[in-house]
């Protein structure tokens, strides 16, 4: 019996050993990757199964989408491209959804990434990444007799994971979403593009093309806009006087009511007392789930005040005829 012990742990032993070695090796080779004193921008590898099946799904529904992977730091992110049906759009457009939608939702996103696609522009849904989620609060209970005998002892205060590596915030993971789909459109030759927000996503759109507009052509467009539940999500109203760009900004009003929402009030209110003239609120006319009409809606307007202006059209000087008498 002891022999057959002794045989069985010595696989055991040489195990730990070959793991501690292995180790140790880890760390000596860490160190020399990473000088002391220089953090580091860990990068995440998030598994992503269910944007797959989406991407699946949204290519089954519209053949023509065109599934991009864009990478970035932190990410590696979803888009749903879908070229004009014109061979010169006026231009592209940056679909961002609500936080909490992905960038083929049936109410919105989808009809205008296909329907503006079918008026001359390519468009480019995005998703969002997966909002970090709210931290545990501590415990307050209060400690028994033997959980406080237990704890007599002081244990080592806990040490921060990975220090010196700082992540992302959500903010940033986003911007260079945005920088990245912004540069793919540019490599496909678009110059004038436009960000639309919806929902949440309409927060973090301003934000985007407040960031990025140096050096572009730019507009913005706020659809159904609302304040995002994430931590640090930039406000939307602060945000509008920084833009140098059209803006149109398109909300519902509250069921059963003809006024705007307290935050659309505050939007238009923050607009002209900046003197924004080229800010453009307007209501949706109904409370209507319908994605074409919502198309025409918004293409209607988008058309109005954000088209961009047509290049002047050269024209060739007419041959004057010959005045001279004849001889």
């Amino acid at each position: 019996m002891h022999r057959i012990m002794r045989a069985l742990a010595q696989p055991l032993l040489f195990t730990s050993l070959t793991l501690a070695v292995t180790a140790v090796h880890g760390a000596a080779s860490g160190a020399e990757s990473s000088p002391v004193g220089e953090p580091i921008m860990r990068t995440r590898v998030e598994p992503a199964p269910q944007a797959e099946r989406m991407a699946a799904l949204a290519l089954r529904l519209s053949p023509e989408t065109e599934a991009v992977w864009l990478e970035t730091n932190s990410d590696r992110t979803l888009t749903l491209y879908y070229p004009a049906v014109q061979p010169e759009p006026h231009g592209a457009l940056v679909l961002l959804p609500d936080e909490h939608r992905h960038p083929d939702w049936p109410t919105d996103l989808h009809p205008l990434r296909i329907g503006l696609a079918q008026h001359g522009w390519d468009t480019l849904a995005i998703s969002l990444p997966q909002a970090p989620a709210p931290r545990v609060p501590p415990r307050t209970l209060f400690a028994s007799a033997s959980m406080a005998a237990s704890s007599a002892e002081p244990s080592p205060p806990d040490r921060p994971l990975d220090n010196g590596t700082p992540m992302e915030t959500y903010g940033e993971r986003v911007d260079k979403i945005c920088e990245a789909a912004l540069r793919h459109l540019e490599s496909r030759q678009r110059t004038y593009l436009i960000l639309l927000g919806s929902g949440s996503g309409a927060a973090w759109a301003a934000q985007c093309a407040e960031r990025f507009q140096q050096g572009r052509d730019l507009g913005l467009v706020l659809l159904d806009a609302r304040r995002s539940d994430t931590p640090g999500a930039p406000d939307l109203a602060t945000l509008l006087p920084q833009l140098k760009m059209p803006v149109l900004d398109l909300y519902r009003p509250p069921l059963g009511g003809a006024e705007p929402g307290p935050e659309a009030q505050r939007r238009a209110r923050t607009a002209s007392r900046a003197a924004l003239a080229d800010y453009h609120q307007s209501p949706l006319p109904a409370w209507n789930p319908d994605g074409d009409w919502l198309l025409r809606e918004v293409r209607g307007r988008i058309e109005r005040y954000l088209m961009p202006p047509e290049p002047p059209k050269t024209t060739e000087p007419e041959a004057t005829a010959d005045q001279r008498p004849g001889g």
